[in-house]
């Protein structure tokens, strides 16, 4: 394992591209990848969409050349959240399950990020999704963080207050904050990484 080396993977809800927000959301993700380019790590990172469809806009991909733009925040309708989270999950374990240990990073931390919609899965439990969590929170010591606009995710999922961020549609800019918040979050998380692998 390379203990510079941390992933970062974000599962994005979305319906973040309500109409008003369809400019502030990219910018604000864009911000968040900016601030988690440290000169001391190697930082890769994964993200997937989930709406009307399950999209992998990234892989294990350098953070530098990640670039999300307005087109990742298009409407879509139904939420399949715990089916596209569960995915995004055991597809990256099966990943890193498949490459040579010393190449494997230190920490991966995995962002939730979901809006209040009627779930639509199909495949996938709250209770299947809620034991895989914890299995990679355990197991592997991946860190999961949450962001939301309904508590309710955050107690099903058995995510802490602590790693949950709440969004708030009535703030002035919502998504700089939360994902200002959320940065803070993944600074702290990635921190004490370090200083355990030293």
């Amino acid at each position: 394992m390379k203990n510079n080396r941390h992933e970062l993977v974000f599962v994005l809800d979305q319906s973040a591209s309500i109409e008003k927000w369809i400019d502030e959301a990219p910018k604000a993700l864009k911000t968040l990848f900016k601030k988690q380019k440290k000169e001391n790590f190697e930082t890769k990172t994964t993200v997937t969409l989930f709406g009307s469809e399950y999209r992998v806009v990234c892989d294990n991909k350098d953070i530098e050349k990640v670039s999300p733009d307005s087109k990742v925040f298009e409407t879509s309708g139904v939420c399949p959240f715990i089916d596209s989270m569960y995915q995004t999950i055991d597809e990256v374990g099966v990943r890193l399950a498949k490459t040579y240990e010393e190449e494997r990073p230190a920490k991966v931390i995995v962002t939730l990020v979901t809006f209040g919609r009627d779930n639509a899965s199909k495949k996938h439990t709250y209770e299947q999704l809620r034991e895989l969590i914890r299995q990679q929170r355990e197991v592997y010591k991946w860190e999961f963080f949450l962001v939301t606009d309904f508590t309710i995710v955050m107690e099903k999922l058995a995510i802490p207050e602590e790693n949950t961020v709440i969004f708030h549609r009535d703030a002035q800019t919502p998504f700089i904050d939360a994902y200002n918040e959320l940065s803070e979050l993944i600074d702290k998380c990635r921190a004490e990484a370090a200083a355990n692998n030293a």
